[in-house]
């Protein structure tokens, strides 16, 4: 009896460990994706997209991935041209870890907050707050690196169409904007 006891708590801790382990390492990616973000690379952001989403944003472009290449240059471009600036990007502690698609991805929820400025039209600097989620996701049957789903633009629901076996009580950070100067 001792013995099955302590077997249990011998594989409860090695989910435990397991677990932390992920946030760690998801946050250490989520860390490199922020530098991306504060230099404008969305280049390399779409490289670490969710390959599920990125195959369907793919597929909705004609040209493929040279043409998305092209487009996100070009926007790129607008954005430097309008004086788009990230002030700031912060990572939060993760608020969910979780394992899906019959525990062979783990997901984990990390909070976001960047400050970013924009120029409007007449050439007036308006600086911006958004507040939102990054979901990154990793492969741990094949140990892949982590992929990257923006969480600031999916609901509970929207992922649920991506990861069928979400656990009932998960939430994801709210979401939000707001002008702080310039308006």
């Amino acid at each position: 009896m001792l013995k099955k006891l302590l077997i249990g708590v011998c594989i409860i801790s090695a989910g435990i460990a397991s677990a932390q382990s992920y946030c760690e390492s998801a946050m250490q990616a989520a860390r490199e994706l922020s530098g991306a973000v504060k230099t404008g690379d969305m280049l390399w952001t779409i490289e670490k997209m969710y390959p599920p989403l990125k195959k369907q944003l793919i597929n909705h472009i004609p040209g493929g991935i040279p043409a998305l290449k092209q487009k996100i240059q070009q926007a790129s471009a607008e954005m430097k041209k309008r004086g788009f600036k990230v002030d700031a990007y912060e990572l939060k502690a993760p608020t969910g870890e979780y394992l899906v698609k019959n525990k062979t991805e783990a997901l984990v929820i990390i909070p976001t907050r960047m400050v970013m400025t924009v120029k409007r039209p007449d050439n007036v600097p308006v600086q911006q707050e958004i507040n939102g989620c990054l979901i990154m996701v990793k492969d741990i049957k094949d140990d892949s690196p982590w992929s990257i789903i923006d969480g600031t633009k999916y609901n509970v629901n929207a992922l649920r169409s991506l990861f069928y076996d979400l656990p009932a009580n998960i939430s994801l950070p709210k979401s939000s904007s707001k002008i702080l100067s310039g308006n």
